[in-house]
């Protein structure tokens, strides 16, 4: 079968949910919500590879009213070709946004930048970083210190969720104007109804991936790849002949490659599977946005999703008390007219 010849699978059939919601989310979520009062400027940070499906609703009810920042970071991982929609989207409910790689010195002074403006008059400013598990808030918060203040690392961070436990303590990132900012644990969704938005999570590293399977996410990524026609990506990496749609040719492949064998000659599909994940993750199999980023599908989305902004807020707000005082001087003018 000639590549040019190929034919991706149409769909990929999954139907199993993963939800992970340990204890450790319910309470760092109540926490998120007490410590609100002193925050000026919540920084939610998503993951650029799934710009949707990293949106967690909680954090709307949660942050409410609070002015945001949204940093959609990894976007060194993602397609370039993300940043365009996603902004047109979220500038609808003029939301700011910012995409950026804690790689990248000029993406993390653009976020000190945006927060300093927002210091004046206010001699300090408060920031608090929410988002999912694994999106890279607690890599943010060490670039934010480095870059702000040429201080090492203030947060742990790892390659698999739950690193950040806890709310730690407050950080200086910048001096002059003097800003302070809370990491929190990352909060996932308890329930996440779609299974195919939950395996994208897992995928990209959001939920631990003995939960989803490392095979079935392998798989999925191999559906990936090849609707994209990015099959040469592994086809030449891994020594394969042709591109396949089943996901253990593949796997051979890859414990072929890594010697991925145990006891017996067998190959480990297992360990090829991680090997293939962490590929992906590091960015070596190319950058690949998994949501669907199509104008009117982010319209939906952030139109079911978004808290009204504070603009908004304050308009209705005025014009209800508008109303309410033109019903007042009816009902004035009224009595006055009866007597």
């Amino acid at each position: 079968m000639a590549a040019s010849r190929f034919i991706p699978r149409a769909t990929f059939s999954y139907d199993r949910v993963i939800n992970w919601f340990p204890g450790h989310m319910a309470k760092g979520l109540r926490v998120i919500s007490e410590r609100l009062n002193a925050v000026d400027l919540v920084v939610e940070v998503r993951d650029a590879r799934i710009p949707l499906s990293s949106v967690n609703p909680n954090f709307e009810r949660v942050v409410g009213r609070k002015p945001r920042l949204i940093v959609y970071n990894k976007y060194d991982l993602a397609d370039p070709d993300t940043k365009g929609p996603v902004t047109r989207a979220l500038k609808r409910h003029n939301t700011p946004v910012l995409f950026t790689s804690c790689q990248n010195d000029q993406h993390v002074r653009s976020i000190l930048r945006y927060a300093a403006s927002l210091a004046d008059p206010i001699p300090q400013l408060n920031l608090m970083v929410v988002g999912m598990p694994n999106v890279g808030k607690s890599s943010l918060l060490n670039a934010l210190r480095r870059v702000g203040v040429g201080k090492g690392k203030a947060a742990a961070t790892g390659n698999q969720p739950g690193v950040t436990r806890s709310v730690v303590g407050t950080v200086k990132v910048l001096e002059h104007p003097a800003i302070y900012l809370i990491d929190t644990p990352g909060v996932m969704v308890p329930h996440i109804a779609d299974p195919v938005r939950s395996l994208r999570v897992a995928l990209t590293g959001g939920i631990r991936d003995h939960l989803a399977d490392e095979q079935v996410m392998a798989d999925y990524l191999l559906y990936e790849l090849n609707r994209r026609h990015a099959h040469e990506v592994y086809t030449s990496y891994f020594g394969l002949s042709e591109p396949t749609n089943d996901i253990h040719v593949l796997l051979e492949a890859v414990a072929r490659r890594i010697g991925a064998v145990v006891k017996g000659g067998e190959l480990d599909l297992t360990m090829a599977s991680k090997f293939l994940l962490k590929q992906y993750r590091q960015g070596k199999l190319g950058r690949f946005t998994l949501d669907d980023t199509e104008p009117d599908t982010l319209q939906a989305f952030f139109d079911k999703t978004q808290t009204p902004n504070l603009n908004q807020i304050s308009s209705r707000r005025q014009e209800k008390k508008l109303a309410k005082l033109a019903r007042r001087k009816e009902e004035r003018q009224k009595r006055q007219h009866k007597d």
